[in-house]
């Protein structure tokens, strides 16, 4: 198994993420594994956007649309949150391909934890 979990954004035509390998972490007492990434620590004090050539200094993690891949090790099945303003083919393609889930059962779920307000 190869499937990762963590975070990302898609902001100026860029997907920008972080993945930890599933099997190098441990399922909690539900069974779902998730990162122990943090969407505020990676872009406000690790600046993750750097690594992608962008330049958003001073602005915060929640003002572009991102999202979670969490794993659900009992279904066997990635659980993919998203803001619904980026659950589009295109990205979705991109994150299946990223966190390495061609060969695993994957759902999208959207909701407001995700909404950014800023339109993109």
């Amino acid at each position: 198994m190869n499937n990762r979990v963590g975070i990302f954004w898609f902001t100026e035509n860029t997907f920008v993420y972080k993945t930890q390998n599933v099997i190098d972490l441990k399922p909690d007492s539900l069974g779902f594994v998730d990162s122990t990434l943090q969407h505020q620590i990676e872009w406000e004090e690790n600046l993750i956007y750097e690594q992608f050539s962008l330049s958003l200094y001073n602005t915060e993690y929640y003002n572009f649309p991102r999202g979670r891949v969490v794993f659900n090790y009992n279904l066997q099945t990635s659980l993919i949150y998203l803001d619904k303003k980026i659950f589009k083919k295109g990205v979705v393609k991109t994150i299946t391909s990223k966190f390495h889930l061609e060969d695993t059962a994957f759902k999208f779920f959207t909701g407001s934890h995700y909404s950014c307000f800023k339109s993109i």
